[in-house]
């Protein structure tokens, strides 16, 4: 007789801890899972997310740029690769216009010296092209066709 009341009060607390546990289950996917927010989670968005639209990313290698220092003779040069974040709609209009994309960063990175170039961080150059392609868009009365520049590969000689 022992041995059986036991047995039910072993089956009745696992029975108990399966449906305690089923029902904090069901209660935090109910909660969007917030409660179980974890460094491997994605963080759970507070706003309604805009509609995903595909990005593409279009590169722009070897753009080659020679650098002068104010009283050297000794030349430097720069070599930055860059990428364009696009959509699929103006995928191949930023394709067209690669080589005017390449002219105004020449443009841009040929007016640095080799000490102001060195001593720049990837974001800072990324925000002087940015700046240059917007003004040039800008003043041509075009959109632009990608929402960022980015730098791929920096070399500064």
């Amino acid at each position: 007789m022992k041995s059986k009341t036991v047995v039910i009060f072993l089956v009745s607390m696992l029975l108990t801890l399966l449906l305690g546990g089923g029902g904090t289950y069901w209660w935090l996917q109910q909660q969007g899972g917030a409660a179980l927010s974890s460094p491997l989670r994605e963080p759970v968005a507070t706003e309604a997310a805009e509609p995903a639209t595909p990005k593409r990313y279009l590169t722009l290698d070897k753009i080659i740029v020679m650098l002068r220092e104010a009283g050297q003779d000794e030349l430097h040069y720069m070599s930055i690769d860059l990428v364009f974040r696009t959509d699929n709609e103006q995928q191949a209009q930023v394709k067209e216009q690669l080589p005017l994309l390449k002219s105004i960063a020449v443009r841009a990175l040929s007016q640095l010296t080799r000490t102001q170039a060195a001593a720049m961080s990837v974001d800072e150059f990324q925000a002087l092209l940015l700046q240059h392609y917007s003004a040039a868009y800008r003043k041509d009365q075009q959109p632009q066709p990608f929402s960022d520049v980015m730098v791929s590969k920096l070399i500064v000689e």
